[in-house]
């Protein structure tokens, strides 16, 4: 009888372990998929793959649209009042995007000279930005992740470039301050194979600030209301 209760009671926990074990198995899974439907950052796992796969030089143009104070105001179809600006494009130039290791982007020739339109009160420095060569600007570029979808989001921080410059018969210290508003969400199947950064069409740098020595001598407040705008579009070479 020993024997029987004991068969028997031995079969009844390994049903009930069975079950238990079952049961936790399946919450596991749920949890996992739960956790991978909404969590919040991409793994380094990830970031390093998905770094590896944008890495390399990309060829196109800059598109540069700027105005300032001396430029005609128009009514917008939508009504709103902005002022008139320039366009011109920059051919045959190229950005260079590194891997997850570094996190940058730079836009090689960057036309510099184009901010001595949009610089206002100040003609020495106006001519000494006219004056300053074609040249590169780093940005760096981070992470983020689009849950309902489960894919990467691609965007660069904003970039500080300094520059020297010798007008007024004095050196100044000049740092130009670009907003990158950029954000892309890249698709994970065109990430395979190389040059994974070619499904983005454009990237753009909005001029918002400029010091020199240390001082604060114009900042972009808005392309409808303040003085010295630019925008510049770097177009991806399809």
């Amino acid at each position: 009888m020993k024997m029987r209760f004991s068969t028997i009671l031995s079969e009844k926990t390994i049903r009930r372990a069975t079950l238990i074990l079952t049961a936790a198995v399946l919450t596991t899974l749920t949890a996992c998929r739960n956790n991978e439907t909404h969590r919040t950052r991409l793994t380094n796992t990830e970031m390093d793959s998905y770094g590896k796969a944008i890495a390399g030089q990309y060829e196109g143009s800059y598109i540069i649209l700027w105005s300032n104070s001396t430029m005609p105001w128009h009514e917008t179809e939508d009504g709103r009042k902005v002022r008139e600006n320039v366009r011109e494009t920059v051919e045959d130039v190229s950005i260079t995007v590194t891997d997850n290791t570094l996190r940058s982007i730079a836009f090689h020739k960057f036309p510099i000279r184009m901010l001595s339109h949009i610089v206002e009160g100040n003609e020495a420095l106006q001519k000494a930005l006219a004056e300053v060569p074609d040249m590169d600007l780093t940005a760096r570029y981070g992470w983020d992740l689009y849950t309902d979808e489960l894919s990467p989001i691609w965007g660069m921080e904003d970039m500080m470039t300094p520059l020297t410059l010798t007008y007024g018969g004095q050196e100044h210290t000049i740092i130009l301050k670009f907003r990158n508003d950029t954000r892309q969400l890249l698709d994970k199947t065109k990430l395979e194979g190389s040059k994974g950064f070619s499904q983005v069409s454009t990237l753009q740098l909005s001029f918002d600030e400029l010091r020199v020595d240390g001082e604060l001598v114009q900042k972009d407040e808005s392309w409808e209301t303040n003085s010295g705008e630019l925008l510049a579009i770097f177009r991806m070479k399809q």
